[in-house]
């Protein structure tokens, strides 16, 4: 493992990569290829390729207000906070997660290769590794611990059933609480796949081809015309018109064939579908 780890992040911090070869990593049922895959390209985002176990809170009012663009709508509101770490902290993670004190958003930032953010967070995970992390929230900066952390938040927020349907979405939503770097993610999650996939396993890193919006719709639509689906469609449909009474009594009600109609909805339906993964794709991924 520790191998194909130095092959993975070339760049990474060698006692992070050691501690990670040697987590079980079972314990939270990443056993398979492409289970590994998403956890590998999610780690490896959240802790700038297995560099750091610190976020790094320091950037320019301009990223501000790109990263938050809610909180800091403008740069003038930006500035206070602009390289101020533990400001834009307390800012930023205050009143949430857990955190009420008035430093608290700065004491529980994010540590560890998953980025363990929130007061909240680090009672509930350290409870589950046997570590007082409240009391010693740096104890994740350790790189076994800050490991074990990782896993048991993979495994008690679920990250392995979108990661079975390979949904690198649903992964990076519950991972990063939304989709920031997930074009990054995918690229992560591609050189994983060359190092730990197998034949089952896709690169393209999003859903599968049933479960993502185009597959789904292609698949209505027969894949217009090429997965052999119009051609069952043409047997079915005049059984379906015939229950319904008659046969055409529908296609002659609105004056074209049923088949017709059939096929010009799941056409719709897949022209919505690939619209919305475009906008999907221009918001979150900056393509």
């Amino acid at each position: 493992m520790l191998v194909q780890l130095k092959a993975f992040a070339p760049g990474g911090s060698p006692a992070l990569l050691k501690a990670i070869a040697a987590a079980d990593l079972d314990r939270a049922g990443i056993d398979t290829p492409l289970r590994l895959c998403h956890f590998m390209a999610q780690m490896y985002v959240e802790s700038g390729g297995f560099r750091s176990v610190e976020e790094n809170l320091r950037y320019s009012a301009k990223r501000l207000t790109q990263v938050w663009p809610n909180r800091f709508p403008t740069s003038a509101s930006a500035q206070p906070f602009a390289n101020n770490p533990q400001a834009l902290a307390n800012k930023v993670y205050g009143g949430r997660m857990g955190n009420s004190g008035a430093n608290d958003g700065w004491l529980y930032r994010g540590r560890g290769p998953k980025q363990i953010t929130g007061k909240d967070n680090y009672r509930q995970l350290g409870r589950m590794i046997g570590v007082d992390l409240v009391k010693d929230p740096d104890a994740l900066l350790d790189p076994a611990i800050g490991i074990k952390a990782s896993i048991v938040f993979w495994q008690k927020n679920g990250c392995n059933k979108p990661a079975d349907r390979n949904d690198i979405r649903a992964v990076t939503k519950i991972v990063n609480g939304g989709y920031n770097g997930l074009a990054d993610r995918r690229a992560a999650f591609r050189k994983a796949v060359a190092i730990w996939g197998d034949d089952g396993v896709s690169e393209i890193g999003a859903k599968g081809a049933s479960t993502s919006n185009i597959g789904k719709a292609s698949l209505a639509a027969g894949g217009l015309g090429t997965l052999g689906v119009v051609g069952q469609a043409a047997e079915v449909v005049p059984q379906m018109a015939y229950t319904l009474e008659s046969g055409g009594s529908i296609a002659d009600l609105i004056g074209i064939p049923l088949i017709t109609l059939v096929l010009f909805v799941a056409v719709v339906g897949l022209v919505v579908y690939i619209f919305r993964d475009r906008l999907f794709i221009a918001k979150h991924e900056g393509l």
